[in-house]
């Protein structure tokens, strides 16, 4: 068995007297997607800022293969291959959807590459080509030229995820991907999270839709304020007796 790629130890946070983090421990498989799930205020989304970077723990570590990054930056781990997507979306409005994407490789791109020099390097040539071929993967080929700003919500959910992939992650983090969604849009997407694991890349998925979930994960971590309750396969986790207290409450699992 793989060791894991991304490994949490009793990371820990708290807000004023609000403890959001309460020493949770998560090892993430190689190449699987592994769901956080909860409800509301269970920790998942101060989870998944501890992991990216844009807030630090108060107690625990983080190791990325056998590399402390806990105390690493954002972009720091962004360029180590850790991207994620948000809940709001923070899309550049004002670009087209292939500048987006183009956006999404600045990680990865030599200092450079996209200028104005009308001579296109291989290095550049590559790069667009797969940007490209991230437009198809999310079904935007037909709105490459739109600004943002002018898709309709569901494609720009999807555009987010193309610009974080165009990244070229080890691990893709999706922040409530199907948020706002309908059922077949979320089929959709649900879709495309396993056409990114078949690509190789590593997925930890925050969502509330637990048809994706359950669908999508090869494993899953349930989240109740702020504690880790359970783990395991999607079957294990939908017959967990607890898990169905945390989300029906007391009356209804009795």
């Amino acid at each position: 068995m793989d060791p894991p790629i991304l490994r949490a130890k009793g990371l820990t946070k708290r807000f004023g007297g609000l403890l959001a983090v309460d020493a949770v421990d998560l090892d993430v498989a190689p190449g699987q997607v592994h769901g956080v799930i909860g409800p509301n205020g269970a920790g998942k989304t101060t989870l998944f800022n501890l992991v990216s970077g844009f807030v630090s723990p108060d107690q625990g570590s983080l190791l990325f293969g056998d590399r402390d990054i806990t105390r690493l930056r954002t972009y720091e781990r962004t360029a180590l291959g850790i991207v994620r997507t948000f809940q709001n979306i923070r899309l550049f409005r004002g670009l087209t959807v292939f500048e987006n994407i183009l956006v999404g490789q600045h990680t990865r791109a030599r200092p450079g590459a996209f200028s104005i020099w009308p001579v296109v390097s291989p290095r550049e040539r590559e790069l667009r080509q797969q940007a490209e071929e991230l437009l198809e993967l999310f079904r935007l080929v037909d709105d490459r030229d739109r600004l943002a700003s002018e898709l309709p919500y569901g494609a720009q959910k999807r555009l987010e995820m193309a610009r974080a992939l165009a990244a070229s992650p080890s691990v893709l983090l999706l922040d409530e991907p199907t948020a706002g969604m309908n059922e077949q849009e979320s089929e959709e997407i649900a879709t495309e999270i396993l056409a990114i694991r078949g690509r190789g890349v590593t997925v930890v998925l925050v969502e509330h839709d637990m048809n994706v979930v359950m669908r999508t994960s090869d494993v899953v971590t349930v989240l109740n304020f702020g504690v880790k309750i359970a783990e395991g396969s999607p079957e294990t986790i939908q017959a967990d007796p607890e898990v169905r207290l945390a989300y029906l409450g007391e009356d209804e699992a009795e």
